[in-house]
């Protein structure tokens, strides 16, 4: 008869206070309960889940054991066995430390939603969904005035006559079709138990080979391969040079030799068709991991990063550097100089470039950073200054050359008499794409109808009640319109006058997505069009469904914001467009001229991918900005050169460090004085590091949501230490209503 297994003293790390507290219990129902694992314990009563710091066993004889065992509350149960390893924690303890946070928000931050906290997740068994059937009707119901409820019924053949409705939903469906079809009889409708809610329905794909690579490609792939753990490679590779085949081929190397592939993107936009080649390479070995997978998917899948004794390819964005993936053999930051890169709140502030250099070092694998406009911080960390190696794909897979850039002058237009938002070479290349059986993208800088809406006669601009914006105007003209904070969400509809002056020359300002849509629509009503920007995209697929129906030829262009740019491979897209350049280069930031290049050479890359050959319109009031010019001559290394000299002599990042201090409170008076009292504490510090302190002043934007907003900037020496006080100190003296969030290197201020 085997011993019976001992009581244990167990110290669990709970969400108590700013950054958790230590509360101890006793493993009285012998869950064997063990350093690293994940527990539901109670605390005052509450339901929670905390991570497990301590364990030791009850000494004493018996009776004493007994009575402390009753003094201790129990361990309910056992949430995730073995959730975090040594090796683990101490590269995010780490983590914590260069983010100015505390290891308990960081590692609540890395862990998936309702692993840690107050809001456990209810068992997969409570869960009941919608599920739909196709019924077989002796006489079919005519449905083709009915597009999308035939594309529905279509859709429900093609998986079997059955589906639930959330997946179809995220397909891009309507709830007005599904009740629709139901009213007619053509489909049933009941509420299903769902055992385990598994991800969304993906495609099924033929298995794709490798496919043949360049001189180019293989180069690449043979220094890769020679480099040891723990080394970082920049892949500086033009649009449509084949990098996505680089890091496949070595992501196969990978899962050969038994360790897991992290693949990471800057935006969820770009996930589907990174996902849908991975899944063609290998399978059913790839997962997804972002903010558009549910709370359930999420743990699903850290736990099968946990438990899998097969490697994995896991593909993400920035949240998903934090996945417990041993061994790591290779790292990749597709699009490695997106700023989505960068958490900025809340806390903790950190970037996934820096995180995922670090965890390489510390835990071992190899980062791969690709891009076909390198950042200037990963350029500055080149060897022989820095660790990284550089490689280069000149060359695109079609053998098409870089498409020509053309640049239209809006002051031409405007002196001849063109008052319109397109001009006029642009309305001539876009009426031919039919004809030629050709596609275009549009990029424009702001999604909605316009820019704010403003009266004539006294200047007053509608300002949103709660933030310092202007409210965008959302809608058509032929339709409702209304207005819209996009830093909050508030909305109200438009008034027929001015509510300071009560005149009736209200007039919405500037272009956005919707008015650019309109406009095509009446110049050219032949044209189908399609939108592609966050109000359009919604959902777990959106931005697959969209783009799917684009490649399959449903429209002839695509209108979207900055969305458009982002490594999207659209075969038929020969003409690429720019509406209004002048609002990406005229920004107060010292990265303007860098992240607008950046943006017009991603979106010129879209064009010309395949057999024929692209163009690029751009239009601007500036056509004689450097920014512009290097955009035409496609220097964009003459470029990084040039802003490296500059930056580099006037003591800049990344040749300097910077940390934005961000305080925030409903009384105005109340954070700017909590900011001046915050600034008298660091000057000392500062002064003695060798660091510049800059304010308390107000945020860019003042007011966020009814809650004034005040930062300092500490700017000093590159590669040193930020200097402000360890652990929670800094936070000690302020106000309970004012927050402040630390953003070591920023990239907004």
């Amino acid at each position: 008869m085997l011993p019976e297994q001992s009581v244990s003293v167990v110290d669990v790390w709970l969400e108590a206070g700013r950054d958790g507290r230590t509360f101890s219990y006793c493993d009285s129902l012998r869950l064997g309960v063990a350093l690293g694992d994940l527990v539901s314990v109670r605390l005052r009563g509450r339901r929670m889940q905390g991570l497990v710091i301590g364990c030791r066993p009850l000494e004493g004889d018996l009776m004493s054991q007994e009575s402390f065992e009753h003094s201790l509350q129990p361990v309910d149960a056992l949430v995730q066995p073995a959730a975090v390893d040594s090796g683990w924690r101490a590269w995010l303890d780490a983590m914590a430390d260069r983010c100015h946070t505390s290891a308990f928000r960081m590692l609540k931050a890395a862990l998936p939603p309702g692993w840690l906290g107050q809001r456990p997740m209810p068992p997969a068994s409570t869960r009941r969904l919608w599920w739909v059937e196709s019924l077989d009707v002796a006489n079919a119901v005519d449905l083709s005035n009915a597009v999308r409820q035939q594309a529905l019924m279509d859709s429900l053949r093609q998986r079997g006559g059955g589906a639930w409705q959330r997946d179809l939903l995220a397909e891009g469906f309507q709830s007005g079709s599904l009740q629709a079809l139901e009213s007619k009889g053509l489909i049933r409708r009941e509420q299903r138990k769902c055992e385990a809610l598994e991800s969304s329905e993906s495609p099924v794909f033929e298995p794709e080979l490798p496919r043949s690579l360049t001189e180019e490609q293989q180069a690449v792939i043979t220094r890769f391969q020679r480099l040891p753990d723990g080394s970082e490679m920049l892949l500086w590779g033009i649009t449509g040079s084949g990098k996505t085949e680089v890091y496949l081929q070595l992501a196969a190397d990978e899962l050969r030799a038994g360790r897991h592939v992290l693949l990471l993107t800057p935006e969820i936009g770009l996930i589907p068709q990174l996902v849908d080649r991975c899944r063609k390479r290998f399978g059913a070995q790839v997962v997804e991991y972002h903010s558009g997978c549910s709370d359930r998917e999420r743990v699903t899948t850290w736990r099968r990063c946990l438990e899998s004794d097969a490697p994995v390819v896991v593909v993400g964005t920035r949240s998903a550097v934090f996945l417990p993936l041993r061994p790591l053999g290779l790292l990749v930051l597709d699009e490695e100089h997106d700023n989505s890169y960068k958490q900025e709140s809340p806390m903790p502030c950190y970037h996934a470039r820096d995180l995922a250099s670090e965890r390489v070092r510390l835990q071992g694998g190899r980062l791969l950073l690709g891009s076909a406009t390198p950042s200037l911080e990963s350029w500055s960390r080149l060897q022989p200054e820095g660790p990284v190696v550089l490689t280069r794909l000149r060359s695109r897979i079609s053998h098409q050359p870089l498409p020509p850039v053309r640049i239209i002058d809006m002051r031409h237009e405007l002196a001849e008499g063109n008052k319109r938002l397109i001009s006029r070479a642009l309305m001539d290349r876009l009426a031919g794409l039919q004809e030629k059986g050709e596609q275009a993208v549009v990029l424009v800088p702001r999604r909605g109808y316009s820019t704010f809406l403003s009266c004539r006669s006294c200047g007053e601009v509608v300002m949103c009640p709660h933030c310092d914006v202007p409210l965008t105007v959302h809608g058509s003209r032929s339709n409702q319109q209304w207005l819209r904070c996009h830093w909050c969400d508030h909305r109200e509809p438009i008034t027929a006058s001015c509510s300071a002056c009560g005149s009736l020359a209200f007039k919405p300002f500037g272009a956005g997505t919707q008015r650019v849509m309109e406009r095509l629509a009446a110049e050219l009503s032949d044209l189908r069009l399609m939108r592609f920007d966050r109000d359009t995209t919604g959902g777990r697929d959106g931005h697959r469904r969209l783009l799917d129906r684009f490649a399959d030829g449903e429209a002839d262009v695509l209108v979207g914001t900055q969305m458009l740019a982002k490594g999207m491979d659209l075969p038929r897209v020969t003409l690429a467009a720019v509406l209004a350049a002048d609002g990406l280069l005229h920004r107060p930031d010292l990265r303007a001229g860098e992240q607008c290049l950046q943006l017009l050479l991603q979106l010129a890359g879209r064009a010309g991918r395949a057999e024929k050959p692209g163009e690029v319109l751009v239009q601007t009031y500036s056509p004689d900005h450097p920014v512009i010019r290097h955009l035409v001559d496609g220097r964009y290394e003459r470029f990084l050169e040039e802003e490296t000299t500059l930056r580099r002599e006037a003591g800049l990042v990344p040749f300097a460090r910077a940390c934005l201090l961000r305080l925030s409170g409903p009384s105005a008076n109340d954070t700017a004085t909590a900011g001046t009292l915050l600034a008298e504490r660091l000057r000392e510090p500062c002064a003695k590091a060798g660091w510049h302190l800059l304010g308390p002043a107000p945020a860019p934007v003042a007011r966020v949501a009814g809650r004034s907003r005040w930062q300092l900037l500490l700017h000093g020496p590159r590669d040193s230490v930020i200097p402000l006080p360890p652990g929670t100190r800094l936070w000690d003296d302020l106000p309970r209503e004012v927050s402040l969030a630390v953003d070591p290197d920023p990239l907004q201020l």
